[in-house]
């Protein structure tokens, strides 16, 4: 996957208990998932990773440039 925003389109479950609204912002930069500008715990890293790069049918491709 490239490194990159992405933004959620509709809300969305990844496990139980761990659901994301539409318009949540989702980063990857080498390799590390961050959700609103802050790290996952590293035991989440793989799980989300894997989520995201399954699922970017679920994504809009954030390319703002500041």
């Amino acid at each position: 996957m490239k490194d990159g925003a992405y933004k959620l389109k509709e809300a969305a479950t990844v496990a139980e208990g761990m659901s994301f609204k539409a318009g949540q912002d989702f980063e990857v930069v080498n390799n590390v998932v961050y959700v609103d500008g802050y790290p996952l715990p590293p035991h989440m890293q793989r799980m989300y990773y894997m989520w995201i790069l399954n699922n970017m049918n679920l994504f809009l491709v954030d390319s703002r440039t500041y």
